[in-house]
């Protein structure tokens, strides 16, 4: 999911067990999926076979996708999430519908990945840690690259706004056999002049054997919507349609979380 320039985000606490990270993430991940189909749908020009996503962490959009009949690309820089998301694949049988490659947001693109797919997807907030606008326009100028004409890019982000926000706490279940995990994770907002939101997390896992905790924290980069359509409007890319998680249009609002559908 990051962005950094060494070839591993491992070193990073909520990435370091990829099992764990997919058993936290995969509850709701059924409903997400149908939110970016709907919301794809709104401005999709043609076929809607072949998807691709981007910053893929562990592989579990890419595997349900695949596992509903469509093909499915999906790169991140951590070796040790491609490598369990292909591991993952071949267990649930889906392994000739969904492929993984190591990537950088920013300069993944593939002579084979020209023009070749229909949609891709970048969910909750895994865009925003690019951390410049030059790291932006270079990442939808690759998935401009990438996409077919009349493809479409559905980007899940949260808008800020500046100086109204407080500081937040959210908690993550996910079980999966006799494994739980509890995710707590506090945002901190941006301080004045700034805009880079703190995210600071605690994992507890807990199985037959034991409980243990990870502890990290990581850099968001905000955007207030005038910023963010700025942004596109200097991109090789236009905004097509926003939409609430469920895929509905709808017009954004600051602070809140949209799906906007990029052309």
């Amino acid at each position: 999911m990051n962005n950094r320039d060494n070839d591993t985000a491992d070193d990073n606490a909520l990435y370091a067990d990829p099992e764990v990270y997919d058993i936290l993430h995969e509850p709701g991940t059924a409903a997400e999926l149908r939110g970016l189909e709907r919301a794809a749908l709104l401005c999709l020009n043609g076929k809607n076979q072949r998807w691709i996503e981007p910053a893929c962490g562990s592989g579990r959009l890419v595997r349900l996708v695949a596992g509903r009949g469509r093909f499915c690309a999906g790169f991140d820089l951590s070796r040790a999430m491609i490598r369990y998301a292909k591991r993952a694949a071949e267990a649930e049988g889906v392994a000739d519908r969904a492929e993984f490659f190591v990537g950088d947001m920013r300069n993944f693109g593939r002579r084979k990945d020209l023009a070749a797919y229909d949609v891709a997807v970048n969910p909750i907030n895994s865009i925003r840690h690019l951390a410049t606008d030059a790291a932006m326009l270079d990442h939808l100028r690759a998935v401009r690259r990438a996409l077919r004409p009349g493809g479409v890019y559905v980007v899940g982000l949260s808008l800020c706004a500046f100086g109204m926000e407080e500081e937040t706490e959210d908690v993550w279940r996910g079980r999966r056999g006799r494994t739980s995990v509890t995710q707590v994770i506090q945002y901190l907002p941006p301080r004045a002049g700034s805009r880079v939101e703190r995210a600071v997390s605690h994992l507890t896992v807990r199985t037959p054997n034991g409980e243990r905790h990870l502890d990290s924290a990581y850099d968001l980069r905000g955007y207030n919507l005038a910023q963010w359509e700025r942004l596109i409007g200097r991109s090789a890319m236009r905004l097509g349609a926003v939409a609430d998680s469920m895929g509905r249009p709808v017009e954004p609002t600051e602070p809140g979380y949209f799906l906007f559908v990029l052309c």
